[in-house]
């Protein structure tokens, strides 16, 4: 899976946005905050990614085991997915 690349990920007063853009603002209500993690999963998603691939960089980044990791890295590429986030 890859990101969409209609939208970009700026970091403003220290929050993480993902602020649509082109033709994407008309279909998007409004901007998308992401903590440290999600900010992660997302740099991460500029390349073709499997859901190991990104658990295995958030269980080596954040110190967290890996059926952890698999966890919410499934549950926040869900939510992506069903919010038209993902090629």
């Amino acid at each position: 899976m890859i990101r969409k690349e209609s939208f970009l990920l700026q970091t403003v007063g220290g929050e993480n946005l993902l602020v649509p853009v082109g033709a994407q603002v008309m279909d998007t209500n409004g901007i998308i905050t992401l903590n440290e993690t999600a900010a992660f999963i997302w740099d991460l998603l500029e390349k073709d990614c499997t859901i190991d691939d990104l658990a295995a960089a958030i269980a080596d980044r954040f110190e967290v085991t890996m059926e952890q990791a698999v966890s919410d890295v499934r549950s926040f590429v869900d939510k992506l997915d069903q919010n038209g986030l993902l090629e």
